[in-house]
């Protein structure tokens, strides 16, 4: 299939996850409680999961999460080897499960207005009638999703292309972390201590030993990742 044009052309994905990042304004005004609060007394700028660590045992304990009823409601479901912990690599489960689930929604969504545009009911459509629809992804990238270059994006080629396009989404954070991640490994050992991880990432710094999860005083691409978002 020819290449879809570059993602400033493409509707971006919504990454959606329980434990994204958010603002502890906006998570007190969606019911998730108050953040947690620093030595200083005052909640972060933005509150995500890792904060709730708060003795920095590398796990977030079933009192631990009660500082964030929505992540406390959520325990038993994100804790799915139930040894009555959230892990780092249970959230990225997670967050990998809810960002699969928003790609599958995201095509699911491209083909409901492929079939609000066939309005001759033909299991195809023109680049016009991709215009008069709306779809700016489609018409963009008409001639990538049109694999046969017959004029016409049919069905097939139309879940086809959307499937694609999620994937490349996906696979674009994917090689995001993996980008954050090299940069931040200055001394390109394939690792980061804690000095590398706090100079590239202060926010996430306190959380340091939620990331080091085999506790050997380093984080791994393996267990290293990033919000949603980031």
């Amino acid at each position: 299939m020819t290449r879809f044009r570059s993602a400033r052309h493409l509707l971006p994905l919504a990454l959606i996850a329980l434990a994204v990042a958010l603002p502890s304004g906006a998570a007190v005004a969606q019911g998730a409680g108050k953040a947690p609060t620093t030595a200083a007394g005052k909640a972060p700028a933005f509150f995500w999961i890792g904060d709730l660590d708060v003795n920095h045992d590398g796990k977030i304990s079933r009192q631990e999460a009660a500082a964030m009823p929505e992540i406390a409601k959520s325990f038993d479901a994100i804790d799915t080897n139930h040894d009555g912990f959230i892990t780092m690599s249970e959230v990225k489960a997670m967050w990998r499960a809810r960002l699969q689930a928003e790609a599958q929604r995201s095509v699911q969504a491209r083909m409901a207005a492929f079939a609000k545009a066939d309005t001759q009911h033909q299991g195809k459509i023109t680049l016009e009638q991709a215009k008069a629809a709306g779809m700016a992804v489609v018409v963009n990238n008409f001639a990538a999703f049109d694999a046969n270059h017959d004029g016409f994006v049919d069905q097939k080629e139309m879940r086809d292309g959307a499937i694609a396009l999620a994937n490349a989404m996906l696979n674009a954070r994917a090689k995001r972390m993996v980008a954050l991640f090299e940069k931040a490994d200055t001394n390109h050992d394939g690792k980061l201590t804690r000095a590398e991880f706090t100079a590239a990432f202060p926010r996430f710094a306190p959380a340091f030993a939620f990331f080091d999860e085999n506790h050997d005083g380093f984080v791994t691409l393996a267990e290293f990742a990033l919000p949603p978002g980031f």
